[in-house]
């Protein structure tokens, strides 16, 4: 599947919109302290805090894609052997997410 020039995944469109809003809350958080002597460092933090949690989710989500896409690829071209080093290495991550998951609770 190939994608048409100029397309930017939804995920990636979030998390550029999630970067311009932190910076424009930081903007406002430099004019409400010269000007206003406001402080709204919780919220200009708290915005940074969720740019990152979400760039963090957006790369094990893209980590995980390419996987699977490199999978499609290898077993279309019928190297058994990366195949069946890709599907030890995915099953083994979802194991170890599985096994943290359970210890958690």
């Amino acid at each position: 599947m190939k994608k048409e020039k100029g397309f930017i995944a939804y995920s990636k469109k979030l998390c550029d919109y999630a970067r311009i809003e932190c910076w424009i809350i930081t903007v406002i958080y430099i004019l409400a302290k010269l000007f206003l002597d406001k402080d709204i460092a919780e919220v200009c933090l708290a915005s940074w805090g969720a740019y990152g949690l979400a760039r963090s989710f957006y790369y094990i989500m893209a980590r995980s894609d390419h996987q699977i896409q490199l999978l499609q690829k290898a077993k279309k071209n019928g190297n058994d052997k990366i195949v069946e080093i890709l599907e030890d290495k995915i099953e083994s991550d979802a194991t170890e997410t599985i096994n943290e998951n359970l210890e958690s609770n």
